[in-house]
Parts: structure tokens; C-alpha cells; sequence
């Protein structure tokens, strides 16, 4: 169905907008009582959200970009917050106050601009893991849940200037505000992977899953994508457009990528222009309708982001071996052939995390020669035992929460022993009841990450004490976020939690490889005077946030909603330095395969469990 609109005669020109970045645009004035945008067309498509029922939307499509869905921002409401509603209001000259229950907003439609002074309330979907939830940093581990906020400023005022980006926003003169579907995306997405995307055919929305890909919830979702090798040129246009604007706003900035300072300052696509030697090759492969191209310009935004946690190849979609895309994946090896420039920039962007292969190969082939047993996750020596896992991760999740709901007995070693909170409350039961052992370390020298829930609930049975400290630079707030833990894990929040104490000598024992969560746990325990061992942590400073491009595929970043600080506000990005450094500086040759050696450097003393714990016990002294 297509629609004319009348616009009557313009008060002002409006400025044509070809790429994104600070633009100067004189709004036209539309009465009131007309809508704005020109012709447009309908088309009503499903919407999956793996909660039933699902159901279906109308987009709309106007002519100016035919190939790029709108969708009213109450529509989107109801899609990512099942059951609840927006109420628009016009409120002056082409002004409307949208008010979603939680926060409110003010968008004008002819300047193209969003104000809002409680942004994160109004784009707050953690209400749907647990009630009354601000927009936090939570897992959803059922041992652990949300007790309070504290934000400083406590009020901040967020404006999104779309008319920048050359991005339309309209109304329909009838009371419904449209936005471009990406665009809302982008602003809803949050710490729990809650996104989603419209794919050409279909809206698919996790609402309910912690997990990045959206083919988790559709498992056609990326067929779709990938049935063709071309988009038209308004859709490239309007995808780098979009692009530009979703990293100058919602990319975290943690602070250890190369070009840091000149995307805080100069944005995405100056910063292409400027600064990157093969940026302008980036910008013309990204807004190529070519898909191998534009998959080849994504990869190369690794050259500008990469910081172990931003991931911009969105030709993941094709899965981890591309089998089913052989002709795609083999114009992708041939562009990448083609730009070597643009491959060498990306091996030089993922050098500001370090040449940590050697290092990982050193721990994982001395550690287990010094403790015996690579399998081991509780070793003792003396009076001194160490609990050791890589990651911090939520293997059995699925039986912690059938034991919260009274559906199963309470997971142990034994039937989930890769669980991380598994493996350290039986390496703290263990250690608790031998007389003998007084130290206790938890060695995460080969951690690369994880589950923040899990380090929360740790920090709490070593020092009593279960929080996140982190800033966000889009509002300017620092936040302090309280979490309450079932610290006897006897699946209840009660008072006898207080009461649980262990009479240990903790420490933590870290390397350059201990990263992300691997870098927040030791921060966290060195604000509690819990000693830090061994050699500057890894850094990592924001958590995960998945997104979708404008043509709907995903891909991640680090987010702006969580950059991690210390208690004293600081960034934590690069790295925690120990309270005792244990030297490393020497070399040794290791055997890596039966023909193959390896000289790395040498960790051997950060295994040397009685040395270790004397230290420990000396510094808590």
C-alpha cells in the first residue's frame, strides 16, 4: 500500500547529507496536522522472539530509502518489552514526548534530534530478567541478583543528534513517531545481548537469551542474509551512515586501541579519513553493494577497534567454516588478496592486545608439569592450596537454576566439574576443612574471561562484598552497582547468608593472559586489600554488547553502557599491577610438539605453590 504525503510549501532547505559525521541542516517546517518523510510503502512481516507467541509488525519503507525499515517506536516497545507501551504525546512544533513506563523522551522530527535525561531508563530491558531492575551488567545467574544503583551525576541529559549521520526521523500525523529499525536496535541493545535486527524478511529479537547471534533465536535468520551477494546503493548509503553513528555513541571507548582518542574526538568516519593510512579503501569497501566487499570493509574496522572484545566480521554469519558459501567466502579470499593493506592494518590493530600466543603456550605447558595434573582445579601444598580454572564461565547454568527452582539437586563437582562457581565453592569446601591449609589462591593466570555474575559471586565469599564500578561515556555517569548473593548457596536470599566466612589467606595469581574478567576479579579483590600476584592482568575494560548493521548483521562491541573502573574511578583497560611482582623476565625452551620448540618466557615460580602462599600469608600480615 503506498501513502502520498502533501508537504506544503517549505520554509527552509534542507541540506543534502552523502556521509555521515557533523553536518549543517536547516529543518523544513510540516504543520502539525501533516506527516512528514514523502511516500512510503507498508509491508506487514513476522517477529520471532523464541517467546511465544510470536507475532508480527508493520514496517514502513519510504521512497527516498526503499530498503531501509522504520518502524514506530511504540511498535518496537512492544516487540523487545513484551506486554508493555509507549504513550506519544505531540507536544509543540513537529515535538513529541514518547513515555514507555519507565523514562521519557523528547524527539523532534524536523531537526532529526532524540533528548532524553534518563537514556538507560528509557532503553531498559533487564526488567525482563528480574523486576524493578536498572539497565546493569547481569548474567542472569540465579545465585546472584540485583540490589541497587548509584549513579553520580544522578540525572544526565543524552542527545542524539541524528541529522548529523544524514538519519530521518518521522511522524505520521497521527500520533506515531517513526524510526529507522537499526537505529532503535542500536539504542536498545544492552549488557545481556538483548538486540535484534530485521533481516529483509523478518524481525527476529532476543528477548530472551544471553547470547550474541541472533540465528540463535531463528536459526534461518542468516540464510536470509546470505542469499544474496549484492544490497542497492541507498541501503549501503544508509548502512555506513547508521554505522558511523551507532560507534560514535554506543562503542565503549575502553581506551587501549591506537586510535582511541581520534574516534572519541572525530568519530568513525574522520577518523577513516584522517588517520588510518587505508581508511579511505575501509570506507569505499563499506559502502560497497558489493556483500564480499562491505564483508572485507567490516573485518577491516578490526584495524581501528580491536581490544579482545570488539568483533566487527559480520562474516560470521556464514559460520565457522563457510562450507555453505563457498563462492562468497572464496570473493572474500579474493578480495583480501587484493587489499593486503587493509589485512596487515587489521594484524596491526589486534597488536594492541599484545603477542599473548607464546605467553598462553608458556602457562598452559609449564603449569601442569609443576602441579602434576593438567585436569587439576584444586591443588595443595603444604599449607597452601590453589584453585585453577581458565575461564569464568556458566557450564551448568541450566542445573543452577533447575536447583533455584526447586527442580534439581544443587550442581557439585562431580556431575558439573567444567563450571567455574562449581570448581571454586569445592576447592573453598576443601580447603575450609583441612586443618592444615591456610593460603588460599586462585590462580588465573590462562583466564581469558567470562561471566561477571561469576566474579561477583566470588569477590563476595572472599571479601564479603559483591559490586561493579564502571562509567559510561555517552552519559558521563559513574555507577556503583550492588548485587546481593546467596553466599551458602542454599538456593534462598536470606540472613544466614551473612553469616558465611572463610578463615583463609586469599590471593589471586595473574598474568598478561588474564583478561576481561580475568582483569575485573583481581581489580575488585585489590580494592578489598585482597593481594594481587604475579604479573600486570591482561586489561579488558567493557563488557560485550551485540548490535546489528543496518542490512541486519550482527556483530559485537565493547559497550559504552559498562566501562569498568577501579573504586577510586580509574580504568581498568590496562591491566591490574600486582602488589608482588614475581619476576618472569628469563627465558626457557619448551617442548610444544614432538618435533617442535619453544622459547618463552619463564613462569615456573608463579607455580611454585609454597613460595606463592608465603608470600600471600606475609602480605596479609
Amino acid at each position: 500500500m503506498i501513502k502520498r504525503t502533501l508537504i506544503l510549501p517549505a520554509l527552509a532547505a534542507l541540506a543534502i547529507i552523502s556521509s555521515c559525521g557533523p553536518k549543517t541542516v536547516t529543518a523544513i517546517v510540516v504543520p502539525d496536522d501533516q506527516p512528514d518523510g514523502g511516500a512510503y510503502t507498508e509491508k506487514t512481516v513476522p517477529v520471532v522472539t523464541k517467546v511465544a507467541p510470536d507475532g508480527e509488525v508493520t514496517l514502513r519503507f519510504y521512497q527516498d530509502l526503499p530498503d531501509v525499515a522504520y518502524i514506530s517506536a511504540a511498535d518496537f516497545q512492544s516487540i523487545v518489552l513484551p506486554g508493555s507501551t509507549m504513550v506519544v504525546t505531540h507536544t509543540g512544533v513537529g515535538e513529541y514526548t514518547l513515555a514507555n513506563g519507565d523514562a521519557k523522551a523528547v524527539v523532534n522530527v524536523l531537526k532529526d534530534v532524540f533528548v532524553s535525561s534518563s537514556f538507560e531508563a528509557f532503553t531498559n530491558q533487564m526488567g525482563l530478567l528480574q523486576p524493578g531492575m536498572a539497565n546493569v551488567y547481569y548474567d542472569g545467574m540465579p545465585f546472584i541478583r540485583y540490589k541497587s544503583i548509584t549513579m553520580t551525576p544522578a540525572v544526565s541529559t543524552v542527545t542524539l543528534d541524528f541529522a548529523r549521520y544524514g538519519i530521518d526521523i518521522h511522524a505520521d500525523g497521527k500520533g506515531a513517531v517513526y524510526f529507522p529499525f537499526a537505529t532503535l536496535a542500536d539504542m536498545y541493545s544492552d549488557l545481556f545481548y538483548h538486540h535484534a535486527g530485521f533481516n529483509g524478511e523478518k524481525v527476529v529479537a532476543n528477548t530472551s537469551v544471553n547470547e550474541v547471534s541472533l540465528a540463535r533465536i531463528d536459526p534461518d535468520y542468516n540464510k536470509t542474509l546470505l542469499s544474496k551477494t549484492t544490497r542497492s546503493e541507498s541501503m549501503a548509503d544508509f548502512a555506513y551512515k547508521e554505522l558511523c553513528f551507532a560507534m560514535d555513541h554506543f562503542y565503549g571507548f575502553p581506551g587501549r586501541v591506537t586510535y582511541n582518542e581520534a574516534l572519541v574526538t572525530k568519530g568513525m568516519d574522520r577518523t577513516l579519513e584522517e588517520d588510518l593510512a587505508v581508511g579511505p579503501t575501509l570506507k569505499k569497501l563499506l559502502k560497497s553493494t558489493d556483500l564480499a566487499e562491505y564483508f572485507v570493509g567490516m573485518q577491516g574496522l578490526n584495524a581501528l577497534y580491536y581490544e579482545g572484545h570488539t568483533s566487527m566480521a559480520i562474516s560470521s554469519a556464514m559460520g565457522r567454516d563457510g562450507s555453505q558459501y563457498e563462492e562468497l567466502a572464496a570473493r572474500i579470499k579474493s578480495i583480501q588478496e587484493k587489499h593486503k593493506d587493509v589485512m596487515d592494518a587489521i594484524q596491526a590493530g589486534r597488536a594492541t592486545m599484545g603477542n599473548r600466543s607464546q605467553k598462553m603456550m608458556a602457562v598452559r605447558t609449564l603449569r601442569p608439569q609443576i602441579y602434576g595434573n593438567p585436569q587439576a582445579t584444586y591443588i595443595k601444598k603444604g599449607n597452601t592450596a590453589v584453585c585453577v580454572f581458565n575461564s569464568f564461565n556458566t557450564m551448568a547454568q541450566t542445573a543452577w537454576e533447575a536447583y533455584y527452582a526447586g527442580k534439581g539437586p544443587k550442581p557439585d563437582i562431580n556431575d558439573n566439574g567444567r563450571d567455574s562457581m562449581v570448581i571454586f565453592l569445592d576447592a573453598l569446601n576443601q580447603a575450609e576443612a583441612d586443618p592444615e591449609v591456610e593460603n588460599f589462591i586462585v590462580d588465573i593466570t590462562s583466564n581469558g574471561g567470562g561471566s561477571a555474575d561469576i566474579v561477583m559471586a566470588m569477590t563476595s565469599l572472599i571479601m564479603d562484598k559483591s559490586y561493579l564500578c564502571y562509567d559510561n561515556p555517552l552519559t558521563g555517569q559513574r555507577s556503583v552497582v550492588e548485587y546481593e548473593v546467596d553466599r551458602n548457596f542454599d538456593g534462598v536470599f536470606d540472613e544466614k547468608d551473612k553469616d558465611v566466612r572463610y578463615n583463609l589467606n586469599f590471593g589471586v595469581l595473574t598474568s598478561d593472559i588474564s583478561f576481561s574478567c580475568g582483569n575485573l576479579f583481581p581489580s575488585m579483590l585489590k580494592d578489598g586489600g585482597i593481594p594481587v600476584i604475579g604479573e600486570k592482568s591482561g586489561g579488558g575494560s567493557c563488557a560485550i554488547q551485540a548490535m546489528c548493521t543496518a542490512d541486519g548483521f550482527c556483530f559485537q562491541i565493547s559497550s559504552f553502557r559498562s566501562r569498568l573502573n577501579t573504586l577510586a574511578g580509574e580504568n581498568i583497560d590496562g591491566g591490574i599491577v600486582p602488589d608482588i611482582i614475581i619476576p618472569n623476565d628469563d627465558m626457557i625452551e619448551i617442548t610444544v610438539a614432538e618435533d617442535r620448540k619453544m622459547t618463552v618466557q619463564n613462569y615456573k615460580d608463579f607455580y611454585d605453590i609454597e613460595k606463592v602462599g608465603q608470600l600471600v600469608k606475609e602480605r596479609v600480615k
